[in-house]
Order: C-alpha cells, then sequence, then structure tokens
C-alpha cells in the first residue's frame, strides 16, 4: 500500500471516528479528546526525552487529563493546581541531573498539547454560548473540515503559486501564497456550512475568523511542532498514524486554531 492510500485511509477513519463523535456529543466526545490529548501528550514527552531532559511522564499525564476536562469536570481545575504544587514538591525530592527542564517539560505538557486541546469541549458542549445543541455540533464540525480543507488548500495553492517563504528556517516549502489558499479554502467550506446548516447561527465576520484561524494562523501550530522535532532530530512525534506519523503531528494546525477561535467567540458571545 503507497504511503499516500495510507494518508487517505486512515484521514477517513479518523474523520468518521471524530464526526461520530462529535454528533454524540457528551462524555463520548470528551473521552476522545482527553484520549487525543494524552497520547499526544505522551508523544511531546518523547520529544522532551530526546532532547535530553527526563520529565514526570505518569503525574504529567494525570494533570493533563485534568487540563484537558476542566470544562466538564467541576474539581479538575483544583486537582491541577494542586498536582502543580505537587510536582513542584517531586522535583525537589527526586535525585535528577537537570531538575528545572525535567519540571519545564512536564509542565509544558500539561499545556501543550492537553489544555489546548480543552478548547474543543467547551466549543461543542459549552451552553453558554446560547447556541442550539444542533448548531454547536455543526459549528464544531464546520471548524473541524475548515481546519482539515486548509491544509488541503494551501499544499494545493503552494504548489501552484508558492513564491515567498513562510518561514524558511523551519519549512522552506511553507509559502504565504499557500497560506492564502489556505484561507480561501477554509472560508468556502465554513461558508458552505453557513448556507446548508448553520444559516443564521453565526455571522459572515464569524465565517471570515474562523478561516483566519484555520488558514493563516493554524499553520503556525504546524510549524511550531516542526521545530520542536527539528531541534531534536525527530522527523515524526510517533508512528501510530500509518501515512501521518502521531498525534501530535495531525492536531498541530487545531491546537493553535480552535482556542483563537473560542476566544473570539468568548469575546463575542461569552462561550466560558
Amino acid at each position: 500500500m503507497s504511503n499516500f492510500t495510507q494518508r487517505v485511509l486512515t484521514a477517513l477513519v479518523g474523520a468518521v471516528l471524530v464526526v461520530g463523535a462529535v454528533w454524540l456529543g457528551g462524555w463520548v466526545f470528551a473521552g476522545l479528546i482527553a484520549c487525543v490529548a494524552v497520547a499526544a501528550q505522551f508523544e511531546l514527552y518523547g520529544l522532551v526525552r530526546a532532547g535530553g531532559s527526563e520529565p514526570l511522564v505518569g503525574p504529567g499525564l494525570v494533570l493533563g487529563s485534568c487540563a484537558t476536562l476542566w470544562p466538564i469536570v467541576p474539581g479538575a481545575p483544583l486537582v491541577l493546581v494542586v498536582g502543580i504544587v505537587a510536582l513542584l514538591v517531586a522535583v525537589l525530592y527526586l535525585r535528577r541531573t537537570t531538575p528545572l527542564l525535567d519540571a519545564a517539560g512536564t509542565a509544558f505538557g500539561v499545556l501543550y498539547p492537553a489544555l489546548l486541546a480543552s478548547s474543543l469541549l467547551v466549543l461543542r458542549l459549552s451552553e453558554a454560548s446560547g447556541l442550539a445543541e444542533i448548531d454547536r455540533f455543526w459549528l464544531t464540525t464546520a471548524v473541524l473540515f475548515s481546519i482539515w480543507g486548509a491544509d488541503s488548500f494551501a499544499y494545493l495553492a503552494g504548489r501552484a503559486f508558492g513564491r515567498t517563504p513562510l518561514f524558511t528556517r523551519v519549512s522552506p516549502k511553507k509559502t504565504w501564497e499557500g497560506a492564502a489558499g489556505g484561507a480561501v479554502g477554509a472560508f468556502v467550506l465554513v461558508a458552505a456550512f453557513k448556507v446548508w446548516a448553520l444559516g443564521d447561527a453565526i455571522s459572515w465576520v464569524d465565517v471570515g475568523v474562523i478561516a483566519l484561524a484555520s488558514g493563516v494562523l493554524g499553520p503556525f501550530g504546524d510549524l511550531a511542532e516542526s521545530h520542536f522535532k527539528r531541534s531534536v532530530g525527530v522527523k515524526d512525534s510517533a508512528t501510530w498514524l500509518p501515512g501521518h506519523g502521531g498525534l501530535l503531528d495531525r492536531i498541530d494546525a487545531t491546537l493553535v486554531a480552535v482556542p483563537l477561535i473560542v476566544v473570539y467567540f468568548h469575546l463575542t458571545r461569552g462561550l466560558l
């Protein structure tokens, strides 16, 4: 099976699973996001270890679960605070040669990807937005499709029109023309969802902001993760997904785009 075929099949299976979980909502969706976030956090700790530090993986993953699930678990923020304090005490007593880097690497994994992934739960499950249940389903689906679609549109636009490097030091092949193509593609996708399913639930300004976050800002998450991998000499964060690498490789843009979209909807609709 060719690498392209593997990528397509993995993407199709993943999309069906994710959209199905978005439709079911509640703990099904929360459980899926928590599993993905913790797995991606485990992959990040692998990169941290490749860089010469030794994160506290077990405690870090427990705190990461709390960070991801805080929107639906009332006591999660308290556990998170107590856990961070416990982490400091643990590093104090453990005999480690790089305690600062170990603690910093562990805490960073709690923030990225775990805490950022919680924005998906806010977007799908928060009733504070005033959106109906079905509208939250369509909005979350539209955002995810805009991020996935932006990547493909950016690739095609970059190959056809790419001239101006976006960030040469990290990824010489990414261009501003590709990013623009990604934003246009994301806008078309979200606009289709608005016309077809969301209607007046979101405005055209909302469509533009989602497209900007998905097509222009989201790729910086991809660049950041690529920079982390290059710095420790790693090609993929893992090899779990045929043709794609690891989960962190697949959600790096999502971890930037969705939190920014949630911040926007919080400022305009009081989402949090």
